[in-house]
C-alpha cells in the first residue's frame, strides 16, 4: 500500500515555530508583566503612571493569548483532518477507478472506458488515435440515449501494439457532430495529500497520471 502525506515537513516547521521560546502569546504576556512591574517599581512618585493604561494593555494581551490558543487548536485539528483523510482514502489503493481521461498508455490488457452524453445521439463513435495522430480504430456505438455508455479497448483483438494513445468520442445528430466527455479505468497505485491545496490526490496506472480523488467517477 502506497499512501503518503506532503505535510510532514510543514508540520515540523510549524511545530518548531509554535514551540520556539518567546513566540507564543503567553511568553509575550509574561514579558509584558515583567516590564510593567519594573516600570511601576521605578515610576516617579510625584507623577505616577495611570494604571488604566496597563489594565487595557493586559486585556489586549489576554485577547491575543486566546487567539493564539485558537490558532494552535485549529492547526492541530487540520493535521488530524489530513491524517483522517489519508486513512479513509487508503482503502482506494489497488482498486480500479474510472476517471476523466482522453490520453493513456496501452499495455496488453483490455482497457474499459465510458462516454458521457449530456443529450441523446443518433450515432456515437470512439476514435482510437496513436501517438502519430493517426486514427487506428473506431469503436462504433450506434444510437444512444443520454448518460454513460461503456466501451472496451482490447489491444489483442484489435492487433494494437503497446504505446501511447488517445481517444475522441464523436456524437452525431443530423449533420452536426460534437465531441463528448470520455472516461477511462485504471488501478489506483498511490494516494497522497497535498497540504498547500488541501486536496487528496490519486496516482493511477495506464499513464493516466495524478488527479484529485474528487474527479473519480466510480471505483470497482
Amino acid at each position: 500500500m502506497n499512501v503518503t502525506s506532503a505535510t510532514s515537513s510543514n508540520d515540523n516547521n510549524a511545530a518548531n515555530v509554535m514551540n520556539s521560546p518567546g513566540n507564543d502569546a503567553a511568553a509575550i504576556k509574561n514579558e509584558f508583566m515583567t516590564l510593567m512591574i519594573a516600570q511601576i517599581k521605578n515610576q516617579d512618585p510625584t507623577n505616577p503612571i495611570d494604571g488604566t493604561e496597563y489594565v487595557t494593555q493586559l486585556a489586549q494581551f489576554s485577547q491575543v493569548e486566546s487567539l493564539e490558543q485558537m490558532r494552535s487548536n485549529q492547526a492541530s485539528q487540520m493535521v488530524q483532518m489530513e491524517n483522517l483523510g489519508i486513512v479513509q482514502s487508503a482503502h482506494l489503493v489497488g482498486k480500479n477507478a474510472m476517471v476523466p481521461a482522453s490520453e493513456f498508455n496501452m499495455g496488453n490488457q483490455p482497457l474499459d472506458g465510458k462516454v458521457f452524453l449530456a443529450n441523446a445521439a443518433e450515432d456515437l463513435s470512439v476514435d482510437l488515435v496513436d501517438e502519430f495522430g493517426e486514427v487506428v480504430h473506431t469503436i462504433a456505438l450506434g444510437s444512444q440515449e443520454a448518460g454513460d455508455i461503456a466501451f472496451t479497448i482490447d489491444p489483442e483483438a484489435l492487433g494494437l501494439p503497446a504505446g501511447d494513445y488517445s481517444i475522441v468520442a464523436n456524437a452525431t445528430n443530423g449533420e452536426e457532430t460534437a465531441t463528448a466527455d470520455t472516461f477511462l479505468k485504471a488501478e489506483i497505485e498511490k494516494i497522497h495529500f497535498v497540504s498547500a491545496s488541501g486536496m487528496m490526490m490519486a496516482e493511477l496506472g495506464n499513464g493516466l497520471g495524478t488527479l484529485s480523488v474528487l474527479e473519480i467517477s466510480e471505483v470497482s
